[in-house]
């Protein structure tokens, strides 16, 4: 369940004004108030740095206002005549004051960077694991644009802002306190005097802040539709070209940069013209600290060395402020992307009542039996389809079955294998193994289901780095052992288990890693979705699939017609809906039946 916090993260608005075709369901983005509360937890956890970072910070503030009081008392001395040796003190003072103002901000400074870095580390682990907690088809329906800028640009924002922004802003607001305090213990009329800046300044940050958060907001968006875009003309180049769409795709790109960078330069203009407002800002306060201070030295005897201070107190005191309302362009940039990541936190379904600490209870769904049923399930791709992807599907697999799936594109079957192995919730019915749903089935502290495509995902690193991800803790003995029980000799590659995977690795290879894995992690229920439909004739991968759903049970999607030979079961699908199930020997004498048909078909014909 989706927190009522949060808003979904449409582009809407004046992007679709100018033409932007509609965005995917993106992910939400988190109120503001939500990801400062989000924001302030990470931070809290962090007290023991945190802390002494912003005691640190505050003694060099206190010590960095020292300075003009010390830089008045010279004045005055040199004014009044007093001894060089007096003079010289006081320059000693000054020194000392500007060198304890540096060390204590420079160690307060670094303290507090380490702690922000640490909390940001820590949100891109929360995203990262609330994007794999996330259903699957809620990935899909977002586009992988969406969550790739928010792991991308919108981390590199806060990044920038924690590296510099945020200390220069929590150094700024501590000056501003701490100034204005000196000011008026010198002389309330100057500091009264001061205050003619900041109807200036605040009229400048609220346009701003009202002009640019929802510009930033909206090039957020954009940017995320451009990469959308861009990715999916270059992952579908083959079928531009084939079409020759070519053009139509280019087209589609260079519009979404251009509204884009039209956005970008609203925010500039936005920009500039607060800035302008703060230069003002500074040019009629320090103006007015000049007047009121030559009022007061030539009518109250208020001396030269007060009025200088008082200056120098308001340049002090505006080179923070300024730097302060300068800082709104990142902060608001880095808010941006701390809604969105916190966004993603968030879509992350509220865990149902169960254990002390919300979670469901271990004993609940650390399965036993390996049976696996699918009761009445309806499923739909997007929210917009024609047709559900599955209508009304009930079937249900024995504890140690091998069951095959069979039929033309589009007839459901990976469908259900992807239900079947947790990925994601049907939308109508249910789907348990052995009677716990199946996202949440567990055996050994394991998933109790284990799926195999037909594309098999190899990250970067050695043989044994990929086979390993299904036990951590296996020995090289074991992964060789799994890898041979798939015909997979290790001995053959250069460096054995050390050998480090290409890009050009074979079909044969990945496919044989990814069943190696199976029989490491050793699940209850396997799920193989078309795994070997590249094999090749030789039936290395044939044999390998055997052995992988022996003692267990197994859900196979069938590309070739001898992968049903050893199931107990073949369920034909068409429609989104079962047709025909049994006995691969009893179906295929089944006259006019649908694998009657298949299976013919695939022998050319003959009976």
């Amino acid at each position: 369940m989706t927190p009522a916090a949060s808003a979904p993260d449409q582009s809407s608005g004046a992007g679709h004004g100018r033409g932007l075709p509609p965005a995917p369901n993106l992910m939400p983005t988190a109120s503001t108030r939500a990801a400062a509360r989000l924001g302030l937890q990470l931070l809290w956890r962090r007290r023991t740095i945190l802390i002494p970072a912003v005691v640190l910070l505050l003694a060099g503030t206190a010590s960095m206002l020292l300075i003009p009081r010390l830089l008045g008392a010279i004045v005055d001395a040199v004014v009044a005549g007093e001894p060089f040796s007096q003079v010289l003190w006081l320059g000693g003072a000054l020194a000392g004051a500007g060198i304890a103002a540096a060390m204590l901000e420079g160690i307060g400074g670094v303290l507090l960077v380490r702690c922000l870095q640490s909390a940001l580390a820590e949100l891109r682990e929360l995203v990262f694991a609330a994007a794999l907690g996330l259903p699957l088809r809620r990935v899909e329906d977002a586009g992988d644009a969406d969550l790739i800028s928010r792991v991308t640009n919108d981390v590199e924002a806060i990044t920038e802002a924690i590296s510099g922004v945020i200390p220069l802003c929590v150094r700024s607001l501590f000056t501003i306190a701490l100034t204005v305090f000196g000011l008026a213990l010198l002389n309330p009329w100057l500091a009264l005097a001061a205050l003619a800046a900041v109807p200036i300044q605040v009229v400048s940050t609220f346009v701003f802040m009202r002009r640019s958060r929802p510009l930033y907001a909206r090039l957020r968006r954009e940017e995320a539709e451009r990469g959308r875009v861009f990715v999916e003309a270059v992952s579908g180049a083959d079928t531009v070209r084939a079409y020759g769409t070519r053009d139509s795709h280019l087209d589609r790109i260079a519009h979404a940069s251009e509204t884009a960078v039209h956005t970008h330069l609203e925010t500039a203009r936005a920009r500039n013209i607060f800035i302008g407002g703060l230069n003002a800002a500074e040019f009629v306060g320090l103006a007015a600290v000049l007047a009121v201070g030559f009022v007061l030295a030539t009518t109250t005897g208020l001396s030269v060395g007060a009025v200088t201070a008082a200056a120098l107190y308001f340049h002090r005191l505006f080179g923070p402020i300024g730097d302060l309302l300068g800082s709104m362009d990142d902060l608001q940039r880095a808010l941006a992307g701390l809604q969105r990541l916190a966004g993603v936190v968030q879509a992350v379904p509220e865990p149902e009542p169960g254990a002390a600490d919300g979670t469901r209870d271990p004993d609940f769904t650390n399965v036993t039996d390996a049976s696996v049923e699918l009761r009445a399930v309806g499923y739909r791709y997007g929210g917009e389809a024609v047709r559900d992807a599955l209508q009304e599907v009930t079937l249900t697999i024995p504890a140690g079955d091998t069951v095959a799936l069979i039929g033309s594109s589009g007839s459901g079957k990976s469908t259900i294998a992807r239900l079947i192995a947790g990925f994601d919730d049907p939308l109508r019915g249910s789907v348990s193994i052995g009677g716990a749903l199946a996202g949440e089935a567990m055996h050994a502290g394991r998933p109790a289901v284990m799926l195999v495509a037909q594309e098999t995902y190899l990250f970067s690193g050695t043989i044994a780095d990929n086979v390993r991800i299904a036990a951590p803790h296996a020995t090289d003995a074991e992964l060789v052992a799994a890898l041979a029980r798939v015909g997979c000799d290790v001995a053959r590659f250069d460096g054995g288990l050390d050998a480090t995977l290409s890009a050009s690795v074979s079909h044969r290879d990945a496919q044989q890693i990814a069943l190696a894995r199976v029989l490491l992690a050793d699940p209850p229920v396997v799920v193989l979705d078309e795994a070997g439909s590249q094999a090749g004739a030789d039936g290395v991968l044939t044999r390998a699939i055997v052995e992988v759903t022996r003692d267990r049970t197994a859900v196979v999607i069938a590309h070739h017609m001898e992968q049903v030979a050893g199931a107990e079961t073949v369920v034909v699908c068409a429609d989104g809906r079962i047709v025909e199930s049994g006995a691969p020997a009893e179906l295929r004498e089944r006259e006019g039946g649908a694998f009657a048909r298949l299976w013919q078909m695939s022998r050319g014909g003959r009976g």
